[in-house]
């Protein structure tokens, strides 16, 4: 029997939620088959099984938040064996030596090996010594084996190198996409007792109203319900807390007339939002500190050769800033191409740790929901965050007559240790120079 914790995935994390099994127990699974999505702080990821074997037990329930080094999931590695016995599943479990070495393959009976804190049985010292473990790499968002180059920050840990096997899983949970899970869990309706009509043993939407019709009528709502917060809503509200209490936090804003901007954005490629963030950047070469961190352990301002525009996006799971690095390099078009695939990327999951956590200045498309503006908090780290509210026609003031014109209010909150009164205001007023001239946003 083996017992597989749960690692530490990248992040430095304490804690990790499991969103959804991939499996169940009585299962027979291959190595680096995905075992369940799990929830760190800023996106999900797949965990790959370390063995090849038979799940015996799973030691945790969907929805359920594991620390880390717990116990995750037990296998059953000498029933996989005897699963793939036989002349053929024997000489697939013994790996290939190096070329110049004695084929010394490790018996069956002598058990695999493992790191101490990766199984709870005892191993005997011979065959410590007999077997050769490999390495199982770990990475936020993918996962490589033996070779694979790995493109995020991993943890990686000793497994023993045991054969595949290629019978399938005999069954496998259902599956769905974060919107539904939270869809089933509002309703009460347990995944497995739904008929899938997805891809893969998919849950989608559309099942979830149909298993609803055709069950009995839910009970009176109580009066108030409790839920855990975890996952990406429980790093946002530690993170937004730690800013709102360490960083001195002021604001400006100012209404813009954007009526040019919003006609090019409608007439060309490139959309409003980045539009507005060709304007943000270029205000960012005259006022460069807008981009710079304060440490305040060394009391030391860091400045960066580039700027990595952050995007606030919401998500079904919370919010998520999904940073643009190196913007300023980029015309308007890159930029809208850019930023909707951040966008897209963000409501599905599957960015990296590098593009949650690269950015140094962040906007904030607050109108997109239809308010006129507001005053954010610093995404911690960084000096400032701009929000644009709603655009509206208003009388305005526009070559000496007053005629209706479309309107914006950009709001800049930032970090008052690293800009004062002035240099906020400077590059507030140069951003909505650029957005009443939109014609210099569209070049580099």
């Amino acid at each position: 029997m083996k017992t597989f914790l749960l690692p530490d995935l990248g992040e430095g994390l304490t804690e990790s939620e499991v969103v959804a099994w991939r499996v169940a127990e009585g299962d027979t699974v291959e190595l680096n088959q995905p075992l369940a999505d799990i929830e760190t702080a800023k996106a999900v990821v797949e965990l790959p099984s370390p063995y090849e074997g038979v799940i015996t037990k799973l030691h945790a329930a969907e929805g359920e938040t594991v620390a880390v080094g717990a116990p995750l999931i037990e296998f059953d590695v000498a029933g996989s064996e005897q699963q793939g016995s036989g002349a053929d599943a024997s000489a697939a479990e013994a790996p290939s030596a190096p070329a110049g070495e004695p084929e010394d393959a490790p018996s069956p009976e002598a058990g695999p090996v493992a790191t101490p804190d990766e199984t709870i049985e005892e191993i005997p010292a011979a065959a410590e010594q007999e077997a050769k473990p490999e390495k199982v790499s770990v990475l936020v968002g993918s996962i490589t084996v033996h070779g694979g180059k790995p493109v995020r920050a991993k943890r990686t840990w000793d497994v023993e190198p045991f054969s595949r096997t290629d019978r399938p899983a005999e069954r496998r949970a259902n599956r769905a996409m974060p919107p539904v899970r939270k869809l089933a869990k509002e309703r009460g309706i347990d995944l497995q007792s739904v008929r899938p009509s997805g891809a893969d043993g998919l849950v989608t939407r559309a099942d979830l109203e149909s298993h609803g019709s055709a069950s009995a009528a839910p009970a009176a709502a109580p009066a108030s319900t409790r839920e855990k917060v975890t996952g990406l809503r429980k790093h946002t509200a530690a993170a937004m807390t730690q800013s709102a209490l360490t960083v001195p936090h002021a604001a400006t804003f100012h209404q813009v007339d954007v009526t040019e901007t919003l006609a090019l954005a409608r007439s060309g490629d490139a959309s409003f939002l980045a539009l507005a963030c060709r304007a943000i950047l270029l205000a960012a070469k005259r006022w460069p500190d807008v981009t710079a961190s304060f440490h305040a352990d060394t009391n030391e301002l860091e400045r960066f050769a580039h700027v990595n525009l952050g995007i606030a996006v919401s998500t079904d799971r919370g919010l998520v800033v999904a940073s643009v690095d190196e913007a300023e390099t980029m015309d308007a078009v890159a930029l809208t191409v850019a930023i909707k695939d951040r966008a897209t990327r963000a409501r599905e999951g599957s960015l990296s740790m590098a593009e949650l956590t690269s950015s140094n200045i962040t906007v904030s498309n607050v109108g997109i929901f239809g308010v006129d503006g507001g005053i954010p908090i610093l995404n911690p780290g960084e000096s400032v965050i701009l929000a644009l509210g709603a655009v509206r026609k208003m009388p305005w003031a526009h070559e000496g007559e007053v005629v209706l014109r479309d309107v914006c209010t950009v709001t800049v909150s930032f970090d008052h240790r690293v800009l004062d009164g002035r240099e906020a205001a400077g590059f507030l007023a140069d951003v909505a120079a650029v957005l009443e001239r939109p014609s210099l946003a569209l070049a580099r």
